[in-house]
């Protein structure tokens, strides 16, 4: 017998040999394995001996308050059903004791929640899950407050953010007819070529707020209920409880780092819209030391997709094509486009809507709230979502009812979570994913597939005139939310004074956006814009 007939012969007990050996390992590292965990278990039984005790207790709380939450989200619902009966719209009349009542309730258990929670020692807790859930409700932000300081601190928002959309700027040269910022104003804004209109209306909306200090005296008030929010919470740094639902110990760096990584594309921006706004507007400008004054950047953002602006596109022969008239010809109604918007969603793989979706919950605003620039809203009332939407036919809500759609799937989604997790990860998550929604349905592709553009692609051209639009729209934007953000932060954590309120928000205009304000301003004003003012709810802050 040769030696590689012997090799062959005993290559079957080689293998099994070896086999054995490998069983033999697996063996003994499994038994390893649950010593370990066996271990693992009683060090951590020895370490937090009454975790399972807080464990018991807080699946007993969560378990109470979600049954109690199941009720809230029904009287959501039937709300719903009932204040927008199908053909009649929104019954305003009736909204607001019953939104009321059911507010009251859903912060009278939070309240309840978060003050049984808060005793529990959260890392002693195994379970992940329960563990984040029990993180997320063990704190609150104004809903932590007493009865009366809630009330108070919701009366102060309320009366802010009406500076938005109250009439109370003559008009030029009219006093009998007045405006409000939003819409009028800002309308104004974008088609106005005249310097001295834009200085007027800026200037006047801020005189009528300086009244009697009308705006600074509700905000200082305001920033001393979250003040007592944050004590409420334990936080010796009152912003902490303002960025409470986002998982980072220093949000504010993160964003300062963000608006810092993007300034080098947003100088060379800046430093060419001043080119042509000087063009434009020539020697009446007065923009010292390279800024850009305030009322004008608004309206350089304002004008980001309008045809007619006060600065120059890249490419000015090769504009981007109307498609107005192509989305009154083939997207003829609202619903239509509603539901071309769910199938780009659906496309994607997500939830389909059904008939009986559009059926049950998808309503039409009705005439009498319409206004001149009626938004979509979605209501959220687990398992089920709904939308109610604006009968308005244009491209800029075509774009925004992507951006519904968006968090209509969002909210779908997050509802089938527990309780406690079932929330937005931080403030503005849906809003987030809406904008991205915005973004990805104005290509020409997705166009193009809806019929309104006719060819899927732009050329070079147009392409760069897109791009340098949407840089407008967004790159120039973020410094302003930004700095309304920062200095709303600074003023509560007390690196700006009361009495320094105004020249603390100028500094930060100039160091982080390269704006001034059009004219000498002091402290017997208070210039925040209106976009402040709206991002003062801490649910849907300026970061979103």
């Amino acid at each position: 017998m040769s030696w590689r007939h012997s090799r062959q012969d005993l290559l079957p007990y080689v293998i099994c040999h070896y086999f054995i050996v490998l069983l033999t390992f697996l063996y003994l590292l499994n038994c390893a394995t649950k010593a370990f965990a066996l271990t693992n278990t009683t060090t951590q039984q020895t370490k937090y001996p009454h975790a399972a005790i807080y464990e018991a207790h807080a699946i007993e709380y969560l378990n109470k308050s979600s049954t109690l939450m199941q009720s809230i989200w029904t009287r959501r619902r039937n709300s719903f059903f009932s204040l927008t009966t199908k053909g009649r719209g929104y019954n305003v009349v009736n909204q607001a004791p019953i939104k009321q009542e059911i507010e009251n309730d859903y912060r009278h258990l939070v309240r309840e929640l978060a003050i049984n929670l808060s005793t529990i020692p959260v890392m002693q807790l195994q379970d992940p899950i329960l563990r984040r859930r029990v993180k997320r409700l063990a704190k609150l932000q104004l809903y932590g407050l007493s009865d009366e300081d809630y009330e108070e601190a919701k009366n102060l928002l309320h009366t802010m953010q009406t500076f938005i959309t109250t009439r109370m700027v003559c008009s030029l040269g009219d006093c009998q007819q007045t405006l409000s910022m939003v819409p009028s104003i800002l309308n104004h804004v974008v088609r106005t070529k005249n310097l001295a209109d834009l200085e007027y209306f800026w200037r006047e909306w801020r005189s009528v707020l300086a009244d009697r200090d009308r705006a600074k005296s509700a905000f200082i008030s305001y920033v001393r209920l979250l003040r007592l929010a944050a004590y409420y919470n334990g936080h010796i740094t009152p912003s902490r409880t303002w960025y409470l639902y986002y998982d980072t110990d220093n949000f504010q760096r993160e964003l300062e780092d963000v608006v810092w990584e993007i300034m080098p594309l947003y100088q060379e921006l800046h430093a060419y819209l001043l080119k042509c706004v000087r063009s434009t507007y020539g020697e009446k400008l007065n923009a010292n030391e390279g800024a850009i004054p305030a009322h004008v950047l608004e309206q350089i953002i304002r004008q980001a997709w309008s045809s007619r602006t006060v600065f120059r596109t890249p490419y000015p022969k090769n504009q981007l094509p109307t498609v107005k008239q192509r989305l009154e010809e083939i997207l003829v109604t609202t619903v239509k486009i509603i539901k071309k918007s769910a199938e780009f969603f659906e496309s994607l793989g997500l939830n389909h809507m059904s008939d009986s979706f559009y059926d049950r919950f998808s309503r039409r605003i009705g005439d009498e709230e319409l206004g001149p620039d009626c938004r979509a809203e979605v209501f959220y009332f687990p398992p089920d979502a709904a939308l109610r939407y604006c009968p308005k036919l244009d491209y800029k809500k075509l774009m925004q009812i992507h951006g519904n759609m968006a968090e209509l799937q969002y909210n779908i989604y997050r509802g089938r979570l527990p309780f406690g997790v079932d929330s937005e990860p931080c403030p503005g998550f849906a809003s987030g994913i809406g904008e991205a929604a915005v973004i990805a349905s104005g290509t020409p592709r997705h166009l193009n597939q809806l019929h309104i553009l006719f060819n899927h692609s732009l050329n070079e051209e147009q392409s760069m005139n897109r791009l340098f639009r949407m840089g407008i729209h967004t790159i120039l934007a973020i410094p302003q939310y930004f700095v309304n953000d920062k200095f709303l932060v600074d003023v509560m954590d007390g690196h700006i004074g009361a009495q320094d309120l105004n020249c603390g928000y100028w500094n930060l205009q100039n160091k982080y956006a390269g704006i001034v304000p059009p004219m000498r301003r002091n402290e017997k004003t208070f210039d925040p814009d209106f976009k402040f003012y709206r991002g003062l709810n801490p649910e849907k802050p300026n970061t979103v």
